[in-house]
């Protein structure tokens, strides 16, 4: 208080003469005003920020989030609310972690591609799979010269290109007919329907398109209404023992010997369930179809015996019902219950087309199924459909599941034919050279079949995995057919009196397998007229062999380095293996000729020998067989038969190879008991896999004479163990696995395995 009276109460002065009360009260009136004009304003300041930004974002979202604002504003609700609702949601949008879409995969050692495939011949390199980057400053004088192109042309939408840009594996099976079903109905394993429903989705995607078994939608249909025609609990349960080994998520995949891993209880299930069903009189075509995977996953775990076992109860039962025949009935037969069949013969044939030509043995089947394959166009349901979805992309992708299956069926027709020509009547290695007019009809109906390729599996189109795989299935063919002729040829050059006889084939391991001399015999090519050119037309004549071989060749590697570069080597696919282990062979042997400035052998003479002091050649080799040894050892993170094939190679290369791999691939935990057994082993594959063509030739004339002399008793007797023995030994041996002898069920006299 001052001199004069008055009360100081901050800057507002109040005279005493009012009463103290009332004067109070007007001071705070006086504050709470002030404050509310504050507040007031501030809230005014607020509400016109709120609503420039929502003028803001009508301004400048896309069309389709204005008119969601739009439909939220005429619905009332707070414009805060639709602020934090496109705020959260752009928060969301970047947490979201989405495989890069420009992804792609960089070869182990050398980055670029090697100059020795960039031939103006290779329609590979137009392929829009293939990016049209430059390469590295590094390897600028090596860049292929092409004419300037856009990844998107005038045929490809821009939301089609997509496929082309991102890894097969990132896609994710679209299919209401799995999310809808309840596995957990079909198999006591487990009961979490979203764990099945996982494990499903990854056998459609990885597994189901390549090795077909059954038919996907009337598999499903019957799953969810719990009908029994084309879904059963032992077909159910195979499928998920191989959907386990598919699911990169399941880090024990591999151990299918420890039975606390999930994929050996889905697998022992099933076993019991094929034991019943086996027991029973009934034949039931889920039977046959559960028959081909347990063949197939027993394959992936390197019990080859044992798992062809399945295939040969398989075809026996397919025999009892005449699968691969048209009823009497066929017209008049439930059209459901008809297509499954025909569809399930077809499976069958294509399955074991597949395993005996790739093991360079006789088919169990010598025509293929007689309801033909309908046209694609007119009944694509009879095939399904496949659809991916890329994530945070609107639009589904289908894979053309029709025109890729038709396409397939068609090529094993032609392979099976091949193996029953050029593959004896007996299950061992070829010694024989088949008539030449029979491989030039086969040469011919080859080419055929490339150049009738519908648009999406043209060189130009193809991206998805099974895709790729199928156009290299198709250069292997080429290579298998012409190079026992490229090396007989070369027999008779050096010695013109001299018949010539086929070599076995160097291209698969079974081949190197089959090499010992006491475990093969001669046979006679079997004759059919059916192969024999038109009268009408004149008969094909063969190509010129090296050429054709080497272009191949190219071919073969350039798509299987595309795959790699495109979708990796990680992702499930057993089929890689077969890819992977020819092209590592080859190139062993050709940085062996290159080391040694000396011409390749014979099997390989298909490639240029390597100039003195021809580093890049000898680097770009040593590319390839990093590369491929890199995929076995990535196969084998999904599947055991991976890693003992991975050793094979590793053990065959030589020191300054081995130490360029240990950056890229290392077995961990290996037993070092073991390395004295594998490096034996190796050394006697190797030594098999390196003999001279002439010595070959001359002692398999020599066995030809002393069996055409002996009796059939004698001949019996040379053939020695059956192939099936040998290689499932050897995959033991080799993988260090504690495997009993004995297997459930009998065997006969032929080592056959009956159930």
């Amino acid at each position: 208080m001052d001199s004069d009276g008055l009360l100081l109460h901050g800057p507002r002065q109040i005279y005493l003469d009012y009463p103290l009360v009332c004067a109070w009260w007007q001071a705070d009136m006086y504050l709470l005003g002030r404050r509310a004009l504050k507040r007031r304003y501030a809230d005014l300041e607020s509400q016109a920020t709120t609503y420039e930004q929502v003028y803001d974002i009508l301004r400048t979202r896309p069309q389709p989030e204005v008119e969601e604002v739009v439909r939220r504003i005429r619905a009332g609700e707070n414009p805060g609310a639709i602020i934090r609702h496109v705020e959260n949601g752009d928060l969301v949008f970047q947490l979201n972690v989405v495989p890069e879409t420009r992804f792609r995969y960089e070869f182990p050692f050398r980055v670029a591609l090697p100059p020795r495939l960039r031939t103006p011949q290779n329609p590979y390199f137009d392929s829009l799979i293939y990016e049209w980057e430059q390469e590295s400053e590094n390897d600028s004088e090596h860049h292929f010269q092409r004419p300037p192109r856009l990844l998107k042309d005038s045929s490809q939408s821009s939301q089609a290109i997509g496929v082309y840009l991102k890894p097969y594996h990132a896609a994710e099976i679209y299919d209401f007919l799995v999310d809808s079903a309840e596995p957990s109905k079909w198999t006591s394993v487990i009961k979490d329907n979203a764990l099945l429903r996982n494990l499903l989705r990854a056998y459609f995607l990885h597994d189901y398109i390549w090795f077909t078994a059954f038919q996907k939608d009337y598999f499903l249909s019957d799953m969810i209404a719990g009908r029994r025609q084309f879904c059963s609990s032992l077909l159910v349960n195979a499928v998920l023992a191989i959907a386990c080994h598919c699911d990169r998520s399941i880090t024990d995949r591999v151990e299918f010997w420890n039975p606390h891993t999930l994929g050996y209880r889905f697998l022992n299930e099933a076993r019991r369930l094929w034991e019943v069903e086996v027991a029973s009189d009934k034949i039931r075509i889920t039977t046959i179809q559960a028959a081909i995977l347990l063949n197939y996953v027993y394959n992936m775990n390197s019990m080859v015996q044992l798992g062809w076992g399945y295939t040969i109860k398989a075809m026996e039962l397919a025999r009892k019902i005449n699968l691969f025949k048209r009823p009497d009935n066929w017209e008049t037969m439930d059209p459901r219950l008809r297509s499954g069949r025909d569809f399930t013969a077809w499976c069958l044939f294509e399955w074991q087309s597949h395993c005996t030509y790739f093991l360079f043995q006789p088919p169990l089947q010598d025509t293929p199924p007689e309801a033909p394959l309908p046209d694609t166009a007119h009944e694509p349901a009879w095939y399904g459909e496949v659809w991916l979805k890329y994530a945070l992309e609107p639009s589904l992708y289908p894979y053309n599941f029709a025109q890729f299956f038709k396409a397939k069926s068609e090529l094993r027709v032609i392979l099976n034919d091949i193996g029953r020509i050029c593959y004896g009547l007996t299950r061992l290695t070829p010694l024989y050279l088949p008539p030449l007019e029979k491989v030039a009809v086969l040469y011919e109906r080859l080419k055929d079949w490339y150049g009738r390729l519908p648009e999406s599996l043209l060189a130009r189109k193809i991206v998805f995995s099974a895709q790729l795989k199928l156009h290299m299935h198709y250069h292997h063919a080429i290579i298998t057919l012409l190079q026992p002729l490229l090396s007989a040829v070369a027999t008779t050059v050096n010695d013109p009196h001299e018949e010539p006889v086929a070599s076995a084939n160097p291209l698969s391991i079974s081949a190197i397998l089959n090499s010992d001399s006491s475990d093969t015999t001669p046979s006679t090519p079997p004759t059919d007229s059916s192969e024999n050119p038109s009268p009408d037309r004149p008969p094909p004549s063969l190509p010129p062999l090296q050429p054709t071989i080497a272009q191949a060749r190219i071919h073969y590697e350039t798509v299987l380095r595309l795959y790699y570069l495109r979708h990796g080597f990680e992702g499930f696919d057993p089929f890689l293996t077969s890819a992977l282990l020819t092209n590592a062979f080859l190139t062993i042997e050709e940085i062996k000729a290159c080391r040694e400035s000396r011409p390749p052998p014979s099997h390989s003479s298909s490639r240029p020998s390597c100039p003195k002091g021809g580093e890049v050649d000898l680097d770009s080799l040593r590319s390839t067989l990093v590369l491929c040894a890199k995929g076995l050892y990535d196969q084998g993170k999904s599947f055991y038969l991976g890693q003992p094939l991975f050793k094979l190679v590793r053990d065959g290369m030589d020191e300054q190879e081995k130490e360029l791999l240990r950056g890229f691939a290392v077995l961990q935990n290996e037993d070092a008991k073991d390395e004295e057994m594998r490096a034996g082993l190796t050394k006697e594959l190797w030594q098999l896999a390196a003999v001279d063509t002439d010595q070959n030739i001359k002692q398999e004339s020599s066995q030809e004479e002393s069996s055409r002399s002996g009796s059939s008793t004698g001949e019996e007797e040379a053939r020695g163990e059956n192939y099936w023995k040998r290689m499932d030994r050897m995959l033991r041996k080799y993988g260090g696995l504690k495997v009993t002898d004995e297997e459930p069920g009998g065997e006969d006299d032929d080592g056959e395995i009956l159930f």
